[in-house]
């Protein structure tokens, strides 16, 4: 089944700005070395580029809910486009330095934020909720691509000839995907209650929370999926390390084990959708998880770099399952007026979590060696995989009423036709 001319347009725009996400986080870290040598002015660009998306993002959810998100969607492309062409010009001046790099690397997060906050909330007013699985999945398939395995050997190879030259393609790629989501036709204002005096933002706001806490599959999602970033990063964050000092792989080795993570994506883009429909939501998500906790306990317990490497692939894939799934549960279960704001949540809570592992991490391989991140990971995944068996019951019943109502919903289609 066709997915239709408004999805190819949104799966096109999002495979641009993902070949330039692909670019940016090679090139950034490229162009920061060739400024300055200190290691803590390098890694301090990663802090630049989270700290305004954890400030701003539940912000960020507030002006999706109020504003037309094809508008939102091509405005901050071509205002990405615009910031790599002003790091272009600077860079051709020979002036770039690192509080240029900072300003414009915290402004990219801050406008990738709402970019990716608006492109996830247009999806389901584009997409029959029947294909959301579809679509979810062959846009994360091809974002592994462009963003695993073709941006960052194009990012290095042209910044190798030229460092403006990937600029360039960025500033190429982000007008392209501005273009494409410019090119939508269909209606993507939000639909909006009577307006209120005491309507503020930060009403909005709590209006967000307040959904969140009354729909209990939605608040266990979000916090399973503030466990799983926490769980993702504990490990990620002194992957390096682990394979050179414990699987004594050279750079070149842990590129290769990163690549053989990324196929079991690829895998797990291509499971997604076939899975669902045979086990249904629920358990296939707790499926995930359980194969995301039972991969890091593999990893803790063996220095093969073979098994290693499927491990990594095992994970990678129930990391894919686990987001597409749960992102198309979000997506039909969130009416669309709170769409930004519930999204916006979860990705605070996420981007916490991310931090907070990152932090864990260190630590845990400082102080108990750096096969025991792997092993305290697993066991944040086994407790979110057992939170979703408690709401099994619930989202099973939500499916069967889904299931129920679509046929009704065709024959008024119909009818309406």
């Amino acid at each position: 089944m066709r997915l239709g001319n408004e999805y190819r347009r949104i799966w096109a725009g999002n495979a641009a700005s993902n070949l330039a996400d692909g670019i940016t986080f090679v090139v950034i870290p490229l162009l920061a070395a060739h400024v300055t040598h200190n290691p803590r002015a390098i890694a301090a660009l990663d802090v630049v580029y989270a700290l305004p998306r954890i400030l701003a993002v539940l912000g960020i959810g507030v002006l999706v809910d109020r504003t037309d998100r094809k508008r939102l969607l091509h405005a901050s492309n071509f205002a990405l486009a615009a910031l790599f062409a002003i790091l272009c010009a600077v860079r051709a001046a020979d002036v770039l330095s690192m509080p240029i790099l900072y300003a414009v690397f915290g402004t990219v997060g801050l406008v990738r934020t709402l970019a990716d906050s608006s492109a996830f909330a247009v999806l389901p007013q584009a997409v029959s909720p029947e294909d959301l699985d579809r679509a979810n999945s062959q846009i994360t398939a091809t974002q592994i691509v462009l963003d695993e395995f073709i941006g960052p050997p194009i990012g290095g190879l042209l910044f190798a000839t030229a460092a403006f030259l990937p600029l360039i393609i960025n500033v190429l790629a982000f007008c392209a995907a501005g273009l494409c989501y410019l090119a939508l036709r269909g209606d993507y204002t939000v639909p909006t209650t009577e307006a209120r005096p005491d309507r503020t933002v930060l009403t909005d706001i709590k209006e967000g929370f307040s959904w969140m806490r009354g729909n209990r599959t939605v608040l266990l999602l979000t916090v399973v999926g503030a466990l799983a970033s926490i769980g993702y990063m504990i490990p990620f964050s002194c992957l390096v390390l682990y394979a050179s000092h414990v699987l004594g792989l050279n750079a070149a080795g842990y590129g290769l084990l990163l690549s053989a993570s990324s196929l079991g994506g690829l895998a797990g883009s291509w499971a997604a959708g076939r899975l669902r429909p045979r086990i249904g939501y629920g358990w296939s998500i707790v499926a995930a998880l359980a194969l995301g906790s039972a991969a890091f306990i593999v990893v803790s317990a063996t220095t093969n770099v073979v098994v290693v490497a499927v491990a990594l692939a095992a994970y990678m894939c129930h990391a894919v399952v686990w987001n597409v799934l749960a992102s198309s549960v979000r997506q039909k279960m969130v009416p669309m007026e709170v769409m930004g704001r519930v999204g916006s949540v979860s990705r605070l809570l996420g981007l916490t979590g991310l931090a907070v592992g990152a932090l864990g991490g260190g630590w845990l391989a400082g102080a108990f060696g750096l096969r025991t991140p792997f092993a305290v990971a697993a066991s944040l995944f086994a407790v979110a995989s057992l939170l979703c068996v408690g709401n099994l019951k619930q989202l099973r019943a939500w499916e069967r009423s889904t299931a129920e109502a679509a046929p009704a919903s065709v024959v008024e289609a119909a009818a309406e036709s």
